[in-house]
């Protein structure tokens, strides 16, 4: 049990570096507000601090045996490369946002990433993948005026 307490400890230290970073974002112009830039990020540390608590909580307190030799079996029985080739496409495509925008990046992204879990249905994967794109970039452009990296083409 004592790969799932180092978790919960890793888990628990990722909230509360989520807690302090957010005291960093600066808040609204006029003073402390309830609702402004601090207000999503704030909930999300907590919960991730409660949630380790709990968790951590539960490795001590009627730590569950089954569920722990079905981790265990899951875990010899895991593709590996798989998960490692999804972190370099998310890397990729972090770094390919600037050059070729939010739409085309996001297009290749989701369809890459469908190939790599799988999907034997190319057409339908750059076709959700370019609707994503377009249908997020006009969401987060128009409605709520959030301007998303545009590429070369200004999409």
């Amino acid at each position: 049990m004592t790969r799932p307490r180092i978790a919960g400890v890793v888990l628990l230290a990722m909230g509360v570096v989520a807690l302090i970073a957010t005291f960093a974002i600066p808040s609204t112009r006029y003073g402390w507000s309830i609702t402004g830039p601090r207000f999503a990020p704030l909930l999300a540390s907590i919960a991730l601090i409660l949630l380790a608590l709990a968790f951590l909580l539960r490795t001590w307190w009627r730590p569950d045996r089954g569920w722990a030799e079905h981790v265990h079996a899951e875990l010899s029985a895991t593709h590996w490369p798989t998960p490692g080739l999804l972190l370099v496409l998310l890397i990729a495509y972090l770094l390919l946002l600037e050059p070729l925008g939010y739409a085309l990046a996001t297009t290749i992204f989701v369809w890459l990433a469908a190939w790599l879990l799988g999907s034997d249905r190319p057409v339908r994967d750059v076709t959700v993948g370019l609707a994503l794109g377009v249908v997020a970039g006009i969401v987060f452009g128009e409605w709520l005026n959030v301007q998303l990296p545009t590429g070369p083409w200004g999409v």
